[in-house]
Formats: structure tokens, C-alpha cells, sequence
């Protein structure tokens, strides 16, 4: 909500704040304004301190008092600011000095980002600039988060992507208050992370054959060491990014069946899609054992509370006709291959629960009865499933194909499409609303995007969402939003970001 005069012309936050209040005045900024910052607060003055350092061609000085009579940056922790939740913040600007105040870490981090788009557009070119000193507009801000599941999903499993724009990706997050990085790991294309005792997944000949974009590419060479993934979540968690990882399971698993055929059913290869290989075979203990210590392996890895295991996409047809897993329905008494798909996914969530962990999944896996403690990703909104997935007990996160597949074309997924989504399932009680954890952008790279095409895709609908998850329902406004985005798009182009 925005209170005030012609002075908000100049002020293009995004996301909104909850409450904005522009005075008269400005704040005069040069290289010599001092940060002040107490050790609780320090990570917050740093982040600053590092955003600014390329345009002020200097790191700024940080103090732990404020020195009389002279204009400073305070960043402070204040735990008793309990209506800012576990991730809000103030932010007063007047001419005699700078607060941020928050009662945690990732509030401050927060407040951060919304002072950096207070400043300049050129700050953000992240080189040296010719001017000395710089007005920052005199504001009293009050803001929080309306979900606390704000997420960008990346797949690298159709098309590996390098380590320098998944961390690019994550910086972007951060600008705008994003908080879980859905890393889609694995899928068609590749398996693309390192998995001890598993030296094939990193074969090249073991890639998905598939041409894709225009012109027609094959999917991209590379891996990532187990090393370089927890270089990822280290610096995805210092700017209060949760990294949730995806290993597709038991579809979308070429590559794998690909490096290790004898996970497959033994029966004449399955073909969907012009895919020759898609699903493990559910009765096959070698193909559970190779799971299981992939998914152990993860855990060691990535310390989110929630693990997404896929779960969608699996014609039955493969498990129909082969004789294993034919045998193993019969066996336990099963109730078909629907009820052996159940069986693995019980298996696959016992797993997880049992070493502390979550699982989430696409929404197929709340049609195959799931324990109420998974959370449901709700990607098909024409099946309405999210509704009957939350009156079960399940949290949610929205995810659906009709507004936030990003790698879908503006024509098909328009920028006010994006901004007109309401994460809250229609139909579903307002007192069930804490079970909606959220919501999250796709960006699937089956047709193998270039860079430039990637950052053609994700922005500026990524901005829409970030306001979407972020702000207040009753303060959306489309018109607001085209303003502001005028403005916020001069810093994404500094930022080598060009729509």
C-alpha cells in the first residue's frame, strides 16, 4: 500500500511493499557514508556493502556505533518486532541517516534488497561510476511476505546448465525476495549430478538424443561434482535461498536406464515420446538399491527440509507387460500397477521420513495415496486436485502449467496472466489457507534455451510472481505494477537482462 505524493513517480519496488510511506527529502549517499552494524547484524551490512562496492569502486566503511552528527546505514535486529514475522522488515529513510530493522537475518536481507532498488539504476551495472554521491528518497516502509514457499523452479536434467548461471539464477532470486530454488536435477536429458559408485551417469554417450530450440541443439556436455552442489546450497543459503532438490522418480529416467540398463524391466524397451527408455522397474531390487543410495547421497548433500521425488508422468503400460513386476503384484497382493506404484512411493516416503526428511512430489502423487505429511506440487489445474489434496492434510505448492510454466511462450503465458494469479485454490476454505505453502515459476529446458533465451523467458514474468507470492492480495494492482516495472527494467538491463 502506498500513501503520499507525486514523489512515489520515482520509487519502482518490486516486489510491493506491504506499506509505503514517501516524505519529502532524500538521503545523500557517497562513498564515505558509513554502514553501522553490531555482529548480529553484520551478514545484512556486508550484503549491502557488496552490492554497492562495484559503483562505489570501494568496500564502504562498517562501524558497530553510529557517531554523532553523522549520517549512516544502520542495520539492526530487533526480535521484539513480532509483526514482522520470521521475515519482515522496516526500512525508514530521512535525510539524517538510513534503519533497517528486522527480528531476523533473512528480514534484514530483505530490507537490503528493497534499499538497492531505492538507489539508482546504475548502481547495478556492477562497475565503477563517475558520480560521487547519489539521493535515496526519504520512505518509511513496513513489509513481510504473504507465503513462505516464494520459488523458481531450474531444470537441469532436459538440458545441463553451467555453474555461472545457476548462481546468476539464484542472484536474481534473491533481488527479488525469492526463497526456494526448486533445483530439477535430473530428468530426459541428463543425470547430471555426481553419484559416487555410479561412474556411467557421467558418460556422455548416456545423453538424451533429442534435438530441441530452434536451431535444433542437443543437450549441453557437463556434471556437477558433489562439491560444486554444495558450493550451490552454500551460496544459495547465504542469501536465504533453500535449495530443494528433484531426482525424477520412477519416470523421466532415460539417461540412467541409458548408463545402467538392468534397472529397467526386462522386457523389449518401452517408447513414449520417441523416449526408448522412461521407467525404472519397480520390482527390480537393484533399481531400489541404486534409488536409495542416490537419495542418500542427496540428504548429504542438500539440508532442505523437503526432497521432491517427481512421481509423474508414468504410463502404466511398462509395469503391465513386464513379468517382474507382474510377479511382485501378485506377490504382496497388490492392486495392480497403480497399486505397485503405491507401494514404491510408501517405500520411497518411508525412506526420506525416516532419516528426518519430507517428501514432495508433482500432484500425481496424491492420486497414488500418499501420507498426508508429503506436500503436493499442483502442476495439472484442470484435474482439481488441489482442493481435495488440501482437505486431506497435504500442504501445497502451486505450481500450475496454466500460469507459471516459464519456458512457455509470452503469447501462451502473458506477463498479466502471470500477475493475475491467485496461489489460493478456488473452493478451498480460507481456514485451510496455511495449508498453501506458496507457489513457484517453471523454467523446463526440454527445447535446450540458450542464455540470453532463458532470461528472455523468466523475465520479466519472474517479477510478476515475485509480487504474486510476496505482496498482499488486496494491494495487487496491474497498473502499478506496469509502472514500476518500467522503471525496475532499466536495472535488469544493467544487469545484462534485455526484454
Amino acid at each position: 500500500m502506498m500513501s503520499g505524493s507525486l514523489l512515489y513517480s520515482d520509487i519502482a519496488i518490486i516486489p510491493e511493499p506491504t506499506s509505503l510511506k514517501a516524505v519529502a527529502g532524500c538521503f545523500v549517499f557517497n562513498g564515505s557514508t558509513p554502514l553501522v552494524a553490531d555482529e548480529a547484524s553484520m551478514t545484512a551490512a556486508l550484503a549491502f556493502a557488496d552490492a554497492v562496492r562495484p559503483a562505489l569502486g570501494r568496500q564502504p566503511h562498517i562501524s558497530g556505533i553510529v557517531a554523532d552528527g553523522v549520517a549512516s546505514i544502520v542495520f539492526r535486529l530487533d526480535t521484539a518486532l513480532v509483526d514482522c514475522g520470521s521475515e519482515g522488515y522496516c526500512l525508514d529513510v530521512t535525510s539524517q541517516g538510513v534503519e533497517i530493522v528486522s527480528p531476523s537475518q533473512a528480514g534484514l536481507f530483505y530490507g537490503v534488497q528493497t534499499l538497492r532498488q531505492l538507489l539508482p539504476a546504475v548502481f547495478f551495472a556492477n562497475k565503477p561510476l563517475a558520480e560521487k554521491e547519489w539521493s535515496i528518497p526519504c520512505v518509511s516502509i513496513f513489509d513481510k511476505p504473504r507465503y513462505q514457499w516464494r520459488g523458481l523452479m531450474l531444470d537441469t536434467g532436459h538440458d545441463f546448465q553451467c555453474l555461472s548461471n545457476i548462481f546468476r539464477f539464484i542472484d536474481l532470486m534473491a533481488l527479488h525476495k525469492f526463497n526456494v530454488f526448486h533445483w530439477h536435477i535430473s530428468d530426459l536429458g541428463t543425470f547430471p549430478l555426481e553419484i559416487d559408485g555410479y561412474p556411467e551417469l557421467q558418460n556422455p554417450a548416456h545423453l538424451g538424443k533429442r534435438l530441441r530450440g530452434n536451431p535444433p541443439r542437443p543437450v549441453k556436455q557437463g556434471f556437477y561434482t558433489q562439491a560444486e552442489a554444495r558450493a550451490v546450497v552454500e551460496y544459495a543459503a547465504a542469501r536465504y535461498i533453500k535449495v530443494v532438490p528433484e531426482i525424477d522418480v520412477p519416470g523421466h529416467s532415460q539417461p540412467v536406464l541409458l548408463a545402467y540398463p538392468e534397472f529397467d524391466c526386462p522386457t523389449p524397451m518401452y517408447q513414449w515420446q520417441d523416449f526408448e527408455r522412461w521407467e525404472y522397474c519397480l520390482a527390480n531390487p537393484k533399481a531400489m538399491a541404486f534409488i536409495e543410495e542416490v537419495l542418500q547421497q542427496i540428504l548429504a548433500i542438500f539440508p532442505s527440509e523437503y526432497v521432491h521425488i517427481g512421481g509423474d508422468e508414468c504410463p502404466a503400460t511398462h509395469w503391465e507387460g513386464c513379468p517382474v513386476c507382474q510377479a511382485k503384484v501378485a506377490k504382496l497382493k497388490l492392486d495392480g500397477v497403480e497399486g505397485l506404484r503405491k507401494h514404491f512411493l510408501a517405500h520411497v516416503e518411508t525412506f526420506l521420513n525416516s532419516r528426518g526428511r519430507r517428501m514432495i512430489g508433482w500432484d500425481d502423487i496424491f492420486q497414488s495415496g500418499v501420507k498426508k505429511e508429503s506436500a503436493v506440487m499442483i502442476w495439472r489445474p484442470d484435474l482439481e486436485l488441489a482442493v481435495p489434496a488440501a482437505t486431506a492434510g497435504h500442504n501445497l505448492v502451486m505450481a500450475p502449467h496454466s500460469h507459471l510454466y516459464f519456458d512457455y511462450s509470452e503469447a501462451r503465458t502473458p506477463l498479466d496472466k502471470v500477475y493475475s494469479y491467485e496461489p489460493h485454490p478456488e473452493g478451498l476454505a480460507e481456514e485451510m489457507s496455511d495449508l498453501v505453502l506458496g507457489a513457484q515459476g517453471q523454467l523446463w529446458s526440454d527445447n535446450h534455451p540458450t542464455t540470453a533465451e532463458i532470461d528472455r523467458l523468466l523475465y520479466p514474468r519472474s517479477c510478476a510472481l515475485a509480487e504474486v507470492v510476496w505482496s498482499a492480495k488486496e494491494q495487487r494492482n496491474w497498473e502499478s505494477f506496469s509502472r514500476r516495472l518500467q522503471r525496475h527494467g532499466e536495472r535488469l538491463a544493467k544487469l545484462g537482462i534485455v526484454w
